[in-house]
C-alpha cells in the first residue's frame, strides 16, 4: 500500500494554486497537514486541511519528522535561517523543502497591446522598470539561506520558472493599480516617468485587450528554491 505524502504548507494570503501544482508534482494525492499563514496571526484557504497558526520563533506546530514536504509561496520570514532549521526539523529522511516567491514586480503583458505603437510599448516598459527599487529585496535573505544550505539540508536548486495569468477587465485594474514591496503600481510608475496622458493610455489598452483577445496574458518569473533533507 502507497503511503500518502504529508504536506505542511506555508501561505501569506491564503493562495494555494501555486503550491497545489508544486504538490501535486510529488506524483500522489498529498494530505496536507497543515497550513500556516504567514507564520503568525492570518487564516488561509487550505482545502479541508488543518488551519494552524505559527509563532516561528516558538517552532512549527509540527512533530519532528512529520512530514514529507515544506511548501511555501510568497514566504518573506524575517529570520529565514530559522525557517529553514525548522523545516529540516520537521521533515522525514529525504523530505524536500520547496518555496516559490513570483517576481510581480517583474509582471509584463505578453505580447502586443492594441493602440500601443512599438515605441510606446518601449518607453512604457522603460518606465515600470526604472521605478523598482534597487536591493535589498525583501525575499533576498531567503534566497541566500536557500541557496547556502543549512545542517541537515542540502542548498537548494533554484530556478526560474514563468507563470502567465489571464485577466479579465477586474483584474486588469488590480494589475494595473497594485505596488509591491519595491516598486508603485504599473500606473504610477509610467504617470511618473512619463506623464498622465502616458499612464491612461497603457491602461485603455491593457483593457482593450481583454476586448480584442478575451484576456490581457500576463507572465510573471517565478523564483523555485528546491532543498531535500540529508539522510
Amino acid at each position: 500500500m502507497i503511503r500518502t505524502p504529508r504536506v505542511l504548507i506555508m501561505l501569506p494570503d491564503g493562495g494555494l494554486s501555486l503550491v497545489a501544482g508544486i504538490v501535486a508534482g510529488m506524483g500522489q494525492a498529498a494530505r496536507i497537514v497543515a497550513v500556516v499563514p504567514s507564520l503568525a496571526v492570518g487564516a488561509a484557504e487550505c482545502g479541508g486541511a488543518g488551519r494552524v497558526v505559527a509563532d516561528l520563533a516558538a517552532g512549527l506546530p509540527v512533530a519532528d519528522g512529520a512530514v514529507d514536504m515544506v511548501a511555501g509561496s510568497g514566504i518573506v520570514p524575517a529570520d529565514p535561517t530559522r525557517l529553514l532549521d525548522e523545516a529540516c526539523r520537521v521533515l522525514t529522511t529525504r523530505g524536500q523543502v520547496v518555496f516559490t516567491v513570483t517576481m510581480a514586480h517583474l509582471r509584463q503583458p505578453v505580447g502586443e497591446l492594441p493602440g500601443l505603437t512599438d515605441d510606446d510599448a518601449r518607453r512604457i516598459g522603460r518606465a515600470v522598470g526604472a521605478a523598482v527599487a534597487q536591493g535589498p529585496h525583501p525575499w533576498d535573505a531567503l534566497i541566500e539561506v536557500m541557496s547556502t544550505g543549512r545542517p541537515g539540508l542540502r542548498p537548494a536548486d533554484v530556478t526560474v520558472m514563468e507563470m502567465t495569468d489571464d485577466l479579465d477587465h477586474q483584474g486588469v485594474e488590480e494589475y494595473l493599480y497594485a505596488s509591491t514591496p519595491i516598486s508603485p503600481s504599473p500606473v504610477a510608475a509610467v504617470r511618473t516617468g512619463l506623464d498622465a496622458r502616458a499612464a491612461r493610455r497603457f491602461e485603455a489598452a491593457c483593457h482593450r485587450a481583454v476586448d480584442v483577445d478575451g484576456a490581457l496574458r500576463l507572465r510573471s518569473p517565478v523564483v523555485c528554491m528546491r532543498a531535500r533533507r540529508l539522510p
